[in-house]
């Protein structure tokens, strides 16, 4: 049997109401704070939909030795799919197998499972690829769309999934006094070019400390909205959820944008503009 923290208790306890209830959906969306760590939660849910000692039992511990969770454990049952990303994204010829393999009924006669890993990473066409999976759901199919941060889902995908998360020991974000009047600013819309001069010169100075303080403030609007971080609360309570969705969105795409060889005050420029036409329509 496996052994898992006790935080996980939530999420465990979540799945085997869900199996006990007979309420399973055909689609979820599982955050995650570390892949490696919590994909055995995930293959415990999957067992829990596939193994039939689990499902009889009421325990959601019962089985892991039979030849289904065998095969599951080692990925190579065979109605269970599993995509990853190729490279820094998935593809949509990665969904084609998915596809293929689908249309087509279980040889084991038994639902079907399959697993997309850092599913934040779909690229446009693969994730069209989903979405018609999800809005044409087949009964003896479930979706498991496995991810470290659902708001960089499509809006699309997150309103035709039920969200789980596995409550892994989070890192402690450390900030700074630039860290917080960043926050301050974004928070304030108009205070980005008000306070240019101090950001440009003190707070992102360069892409390096840029891409390092842009994703501590991405992980700060996040654990806000997970209700896990309110010392900045003061300046994040004047914002909506969607609003704060919609920063984390930007600033992911402009980290992106960063990686490439862009001229840094240009992309600066265009962040604030995207930022601001934001906070102006709250």
């Amino acid at each position: 049997m496996n052994s898992f923290p006790n935080n996980n208790s939530n999420f465990i306890s979540k799945i085997d109401r869900i199996m006990q209830s007979k309420m399973l959906s055909h689609a979820y969306i599982i955050q995650v704070g570390n892949y490696e760590e919590d994909f055995l939660l995930v293959k415990l849910f999957v067992k829990e939909i596939l193994c039939s000692y689990n499902r009889l039992s009421n325990d959601i511990f019962s089985c892991n030795l039979c030849n289904i969770c065998s095969l599951i454990d080692s990925n190579s049952y065979p109605d269970l799919y599993i995509v990853e990303p190729d490279g820094k994204e998935i593809k949509k010829n990665q969904l084609a197998g998915l596809q293929k393999d689908f249309q087509n009924k279980s040889l084991l006669g038994q639902t079907r499972v399959y697993i997309i890993k850092e599913a934040d990473k779909l690229n446009d066409a693969a994730a069209n690829t989903i979405l018609k999976f999800l809005e044409e759901p087949n009964d003896n199919i479930v979706a498991i769309l496995v991810t470290t941060n659902r708001y960089r889902m499509l809006e699309t995908i997150l309103s035709r999934c039920q969200v789980l998360s596995i409550n892994s020991m989070k890192k402690n974000i450390v900030y700074d006094n630039e860290i917080i009047d960043l926050v301050n600013y974004i928070c304030e819309g108009e205070s980005l070019f008000i306070n240019y001069n101090d950001i440009i010169d003190h707070i992102l100075p360069d892409k390096v400390l840029a891409n390092e303080r842009l994703k501590t403030v991405e992980e700060i609007f996040v654990q806000y909205l997970e209700k896990k971080n309110t010392e900045l609360s003061q300046y994040l309570i004047k914002l909506s959820s969607d609003c704060i969705i919609k920063y984390i969105l930007i600033i992911e795409e402009y980290l992106q944008k960063l990686q490439y060889n862009v001229n840094y005050k240009l992309w600066l420029d265009s962040f604030f503009a995207k930022l601001l036409v934001v906070s102006k329509n709250v």
